[in-house]
């Protein structure tokens, strides 16, 4: 290949930031955060105290804390990103400590140490879950970004989806404290180390461009944006809201697969499968989607999509979900190519609508609602299952969102990119606010 070729193409180090993505969130957050789960039964009927058993909701309480921190301290992560270089360092301190802290809780015997847990936790999601990923991918590329953030991503679904009848094994034949210690110890000494080699937050740290160079007029864009200040007062920072809290609200739907398949008759491995078919389907829609939006260059088409396949996936639900296995597990796997637009489409259309030069402010700000949107769509879902007895108007509140959805994306975008934009050598705003 030619010196030109390769200059225009950029440096191909961008692929070992990608790959870095599914060390330090993948495995640390996938495997940390979202097999939490498996652990509820196990902690409530052997928590340490002779004769003495906990409530699901008091073991599960610390789950309800975590997004809360997480989405309060959003705006607080966003500036610190923005203003560390040295990123690795971040982001590898933050997977070591949470490995130390997910060590610490194999020792746990009271439910307040479970709760301070919450709270310790969620200081590490909110490093780890919404704001670096995207940011990372913005820096390192200007081409195939839609792809680049869906692998990246994908890998959060894709190891609890693999590891997580490993870990329900491992717990049936030990116990839960000894599979948490080696959890630790195996994915801590793992991620940390590889993330300090590997991540860099931008390519001008490597000496090198960013994947597809930065003579594009996509890359020149993304130099320039709206200013944190000046998007904090648009209409379409607030759509932006509404946004995220629509497809937060439709992903709680996860928490009530194995529930559904339980009230649809099935039995045994159909039932513990529910929850991974859904996985595997957000895996394979953050492909997807990523790969929609590169080839399509629109975050409008792309968000429009992700809507569509949630809307038809409730659709199949309500008229064919639980006539049979089949169809069920079909609807499931659609579900979850909608459900990946979670972590690919609200990006994708924040960079969009406002630009680079203030994204990881701006798009933390707008990961802020994700703590009360889960929380509160999740007390939603319980009451409509309690008063009416079934799953049918869980689908009908899903359906209502996605519509919400698909009309925020293009207003969003068409509202952000009318606002006044700043070049990127401009200075930023010396104090950016934060809602």
């Amino acid at each position: 290949m030619s010196e030109t070729s390769t200059a225009s193409r950029g440096s191909g180090y961008a692929w070992v930031i990608v790959i870095s993505a599914m060390f330090w969130s993948g495995i640390i957050f996938g495997l940390f955060g979202n097999t939490v789960g498996l652990f509820y039964v196990p902690v409530a009927t052997n928590p340490g105290q002779e004769g003495v058993e906990w409530t699901q909701t008091e073991v599960s309480l610390f789950m309800s804390i975590f997004p809360i921190v997480a989405g309060v301290l959003s705006p607080i992560i966003g500036k610190v990103y923005q203003s560390v270089k040295k990123t690795q360092y971040l982001l590898a301190g933050t997977a070591l400590a949470y490995a130390l802290t997910y060590l610490w809780s194999a020792t746990f015997t009271e439910l307040w140490q479970w709760n301070l847990y919450g709270v310790i936790t969620g200081i590490y999601g909110g490093m780890l879950m919404y704001i670096p990923i995207p940011m990372l991918i913005n820096n390192w590329f200007t081409k195939q970004k839609g792809i680049a953030l869906g692998l990246a991503a994908s890998f959060v679904n894709f190891m609890p989806a693999i590891f997580s009848p490993v870990i329900t094994a491992q717990i049936a034949a030990s116990d839960w404290r000894t599979v948490r210690i080696w959890m630790a110890i195996i994915i801590g000494v793992i991620v940390t180390p590889l993330t300090l080699i590997m991540v860099r937050k931008t390519p001008e740290d490597k000496g090198t461009e960013p994947w597809g160079g930065l003579a594009t007029p996509e890359a020149k864009e993304f130099k320039s944006g709206v200013s944190n200040r000046t998007a904090l007062k648009s209409v379409a920072f607030w759509l932006a809201i509404i946004m995220v809290a629509c497809i937060v609200s439709t992903a709680t739907m996860y928490q009530r697969m194995a529930a559904m398949a339980t009230a649809a008759g099935f039995e045994g491995a159909m039932i513990g499968f529910a929850p991974t078919a859904l996985m595997l389907g957000a895996v394979f829609g953050k492909y997807l989607l990523g790969f929609i939006r590169d080839i399509t260059k629109s975050a409008v088409i792309t968000g429009v999509v992700c809507a569509c396949l949630g809307l038809l996936a409730c659709v199949l639900f309500l008229a064919f979900g639980t006539s049979s296995i089949p169809m069920f597990y079909t609807s499931v796997v659609i579900y979850g190519l909608g459900f990946a637009g979670l972590t690919v489409v609200p990006p994708i259309v924040v960079e969009n609508a406002f630009g680079g030069k203030s994204f990881a402010q701006i798009f933390a700000n707008v990961s802020v609602c994700t703590c009360v949107a889960s929380s509160g769509a999740s007390l939603v879902y319980a009451q409509i299952i309690d008063q009416t007895g079934g799953y049918e108007g869980c689908f009908y509140f899903a359906i209502a969102l996605y519509a919400i959805f698909l009309v925020c994306v293009p207003l969003i975008i068409k509202l952000g990119q009318a606002l006044p934009r700043e070049a990127a050598d401009e200075p930023a705003d010396p104090e950016p606010a934060s809602i």
